[in-house]
């Protein structure tokens, strides 16, 4: 059996082996529902602050590329906290030596940085790499839905706010926006799972990704904002797959929350992003959402489409 060799990524020239690696694992298990990602994902990330904290290791067998993982360390937690961002095999060699090698060198990367604990993540059909985190120690801690919905299905009679107004926001070219932004998103998921204060570079960062068009809308009261979304759909070519528009993310602050602001914002976002062309809007939330957020999207007409799966290995 060939020898697995794990070295570091190599700007210019590892592009387009993450590329491939990423997109030949993603299809694998998510079939159709999953953005591809191409070069102008790559550049993006490698502009955004993540990047800086992170390291991506490359698997090789006889000088070609079989596997990629890309650890983060995040040092605004206290201990700082592991992340493995991104993890991607040839979906032949899984539970060959390539995903266990890739494994254990993102653990001591993350161990050496400081981490005190690592977090990662597996849809619920990933059982190698479900069974390759158990075996290393890693806990089940917390599941999320993927959940989907065509605009036609849309519940009636779906109570909104009257007394909320709507406005467009324009963060990315408006400083203001973009505070107003990122203090409802902290405000709003300060109770959460595994919340930190994200800040003004990382929201700014998200919302650049390249190849996608972001529609974001904050809600006011007496001229007092209270909430916000943010929906996005790609530009890239789908092919025979429908298109799918996004909820990348919304909240609404405590004290304004039961009394339809988030049916404001959402049916306004999913307007958008009918008019943009999406035939399927997708979402993602925690099973346990101190909210009750999975209930809320119910009440709109989505269905779970599948589960992610969090684990966490303490060091």
């Amino acid at each position: 059996m060939a020898k697995t060799i794990i070295r570091e990524f190599i700007d210019g020239k590892d592009e387009g082996a993450w590329i491939e690696l990423y997109n030949e694992f993603k299809s694998y298990y998510y079939s159709s529902d999953f953005e591809p990602l191409d070069e102008r994902g790559v550049e993006w990330f490698k502009r955004t602050p993540w990047w800086r904290e992170s390291r991506l290791f490359i698997a090789e067998r006889d000088g070609e590329p079989v596997g990629f993982i890309l650890p983060f360390i995040d040092k605004a937690y206290d201990p700082p906290k592991g992340y493995i961002w991104e993890f991607a095999v040839k979906p032949n060699l899984e539970g060959d030596e390539v995903d266990s090698i890739l494994l254990s060198k993102a653990v001591s990367w993350l161990s050496s940085a400081g981490a005190r604990g690592i977090q990662a993540s597996a849809r619920d059909n990933m059982l190698k790499r479900i069974r390759l985190y158990q075996s290393v120690g890693f806990k089940m801690i917390r599941t999320f839905s993927r959940m989907r919905l065509k605009p036609e299905e849309i519940r009636e009679n779906i109570g909104a706010c009257a007394e909320a107004e709507l406005r467009i926001a324009n963060p990315t070219w408006s400083c203001e926006d973009l505070k107003t932004l990122n203090a409802l998103c902290n405000m709003a998921f300060q109770e959460h799972f595994d919340f930190r204060s994200e800040t003004l570079e990382e929201t700014r960062a998200w919302l650049e990704e390249e190849g996608y068009e972001n529609h974001v809308l904050i809600a006011l009261i007496r001229g007092k904002p209270v909430g916000y979304v943010v929906a996005s759909i790609s530009d890239k070519l789908s092919g025979d797959r429908p298109k799918i528009g996004f909820i990348s993310s919304i909240g609404v602050l405590k004290p304004f929350r039961r009394r339809g602001v988030g049916t404001s914002l959402i049916l306004e976002a999913i307007r958008w992003l009918s008019e943009k062309g999406a035939e399927l809007i997708e979402l993602d939330v925690d099973d346990a959402n101190p909210t009750g957020a999975p209930q809320f999207y119910a009440k709109i007409g989505f269905k779970a489409i599948f589960k992610t799966l969090t684990y966490l290995k303490r060091l």
